[in-house]
């Protein structure tokens, strides 16, 4: 029986704010080169349905100065996102962010997300990045905050809702847990990207998290157990239970 695709859900938060047409241009472009089988047949500055632009084109939109771009691909492999620059909101400041949604079937196209959050924050800078699939099966004490549901600079600020299947701890979170603590990580793969930035992946595959949850949850729960769970969200802790935190230090 074949099997259906994965829909992976994965957020990137920028150190950078990308404020100058230029780089946040730049942003775009490693997306596309790192992403090949992922091109955006749409582009928009706002969430309408946007059009079919080339590279000059678009270069052209990003120098107007939007502080969102959506853009979105229809023909398998489907995918959507927005890439956002650093946003100043009534409640503090936004990381400048890429969210995705895409549409998997084999672990390269897997690889391809791998190595484009890992060459941003080889390049650019993360205070953080995860993806994961909705196929988490059932959760014991996390289960009314899904990481799936997103992340932002200022939920981070309070907890972290749960530890994804690909996570980038960036500078802020390297601070607060420890090198050594992140890369002594109980989990399949552990790699330290730059002096202040380390991916961990907790099984082999991804699609793990559809053909192995228990083995996916174990290892999960491993993790944050060795990391410190008082940073993970806890449903059974009262809503003004006190996190450990980081502290984002904004170019």
């Amino acid at each position: 029986m074949k099997k259906e695709n994965l829909q992976i859900n994965a957020e990137m938060l920028l150190i950078p704010d990308f404020s100058d047409g230029d780089s946040f241009f730049g942003l775009i472009r490693d997306f596309i080169f790192y992403m090949p089988g992922y091109q955006p047949q749409m582009w928009a500055a706002d969430s309408a349905e946007g059009s079919k632009l080339s590279l000059m084109e678009l270069r052209s939109l990003v120098q107007q100065g939007p502080s969102v771009l959506h853009w979105k691909r229809k023909t398998s492999p489907r995918a959507e996102g927005a890439i956002s620059r650093r946003l100043q909101t009534p409640t503090g400041q936004e990381h400048a962010a890429h969210r995705l949604r895409l549409s998997v079937k084999n672990d390269e196209q897997v690889d391809w997300l791998v190595s484009y959050l890992c060459y941003s924050a080889a390049s650019d800078g993360v205070d953080f990045a995860c993806f994961g699939t909705s196929y988490n099966g059932p959760e014991s004490n996390n289960e009314p905050m899904r990481m799936e549901a997103g992340v932002c600079t200022q939920l981070l600020r309070r907890t972290m809702p749960d530890l994804c299947w690909g996570t980038i701890f960036g500078r802020a979170y390297v601070e607060l847990f420890g090198l050594d603590k992140l890369l002594s990580s109980p989990a399949y793969q552990v790699e330290q990207l730059t002096p202040d930035a380390v991916y961990i992946q907790l099984t082999q595959s991804i699609f793990d998290m559809r053909d192995r949850p228990a083995e996916v949850r174990t290892m999960k729960n491993m993790v944050k157990r060795h990391l410190d769970e008082n940073i993970f969200f806890d449903s059974r802790y009262p809503l003004n239970h006190a996190y450990r935190t980081p502290v984002f230090q904004f170019q």
